[in-house]
């Protein structure tokens, strides 16, 4: 019998097709690699790495709203805080919240959606009922009342959005895991009496994985997008947080007057949601060929 592939082979042998052949996926590349630069050399390069976590100056009166100018490259915010120094410090909570929510939510999922489909009936039964109710469950209403009862921070945004998005992976991972369960080697396994927790080791998680696991990294703009939001809306991290959701709420009320608050890290939002995206969406369409062949046609 042949030695079984390691968990991730498929998806790093798409990745390796997908930098060969696609631009787009290039480009995704070098911009989450940037961020994560960014990210881990913020405290160094900061220009005023005290002010990027929320410290207000002495002299702040002189420097609330400064516009962009050499002496701020951002500007300033409307607490006279260098916004420079707070999008880099922000990048290193944007990238926390995408890695521990996702990171929760398809472990919890791909576990859930396996068990679900390899033990058929009654679990089976139960477990989709619960996939189906958190489904339905609107991340940004869970946040509020979190808040209320564990008060502001990060807690409130892992939770609240792991709760919502932990079922999505197990839907993807029931679907692929019960054709898997169908197939032969799977049925010789079970009259062979070998124990299930090892059927679905060695065959089921290695095969119905890797596709999980692309939908994930396809997600990770969209978990930014909606850890931000809560943010914004001031249900999540504390107001002087260092996260770009949280900058440009605070920037909000001066839209007219320094629009750059929360100009500047909308733009970071978009520019990182829309680098892991490029990398998602060209995972997927390497790894199947309806969708690969669905793109050649459009374009």
């Amino acid at each position: 019998m042949r030695k079984p592939e390691p968990y991730f082979t498929t998806i790093i042998n798409t990745g390796r097709r997908a930098w060969r052949k696609r631009l787009r996926f290039r480009i995704g590349i070098i911009i989450i690699t940037a961020i994560i630069v960014m990210a881990i050399s913020a405290p160094f390069i900061a220009p005023y790495p005290e002010e990027g976590w929320g410290l207000i100056p002495l002299n702040q009166t002189d420097r609330v709203g400064q516009p962009p100018s050499l002496s701020h490259l951002f500007g300033t915010d409307d607490k006279g805080r260098d916004l420079l120094s707070r999008v880099l410090i922000g990048a290193s909570t944007a990238l926390l919240q995408i890695v521990l929510v996702t990171g929760i939510s398809l472990l919890i999922g791909l576990i859930l959606g396996i068990v679900a489909a390899y033990y058929k009936g009654f679990i089976e039964h139960v477990l989709n009922y619960i996939i189906e109710v958190f489904l339905a469950m609107p991340a940004i209403l869970l946040a509020a009342p979190l808040k209320m009862v564990f008060g502001p921070g990060l807690q409130v945004v892992v939770a609240s959005m792991v709760l919502t998005w932990w079922a999505w992976y197990g839907r993807i991972a029931y679907v692929y895991a019960r054709s898997i369960t169908e197939m032969d080697y799977v049925t010789l396994s079970k009259l062979a009496y070998i124990p299930g927790y090892k059927i679905i080791y060695r065959h089921i998680i290695r095969n119905a994985s890797p596709p999980v696991v692309v939908q994930a990294i396809t997600d990770l703009g969209s978990v930014l997008l909606e850890a931000s939001s809560i943010n914004f809306l001031g249900f999540g991290l504390p107001p002087d947080s260092p996260d770009w959701g949280v900058i440009a709420q605070n920037g909000f009320y001066y839209i007219l007057k320094m629009p750059w608050i929360s100009l500047i890290p909308g733009f970071f939002i978009l520019i990182t949601a829309l680098g892991f995206s490029m990398v998602g969406d060209s995972l997927r369409e390497e790894i199947d060929p309806k969708l690969r062949r669905r793109w050649k046609l459009w374009f």
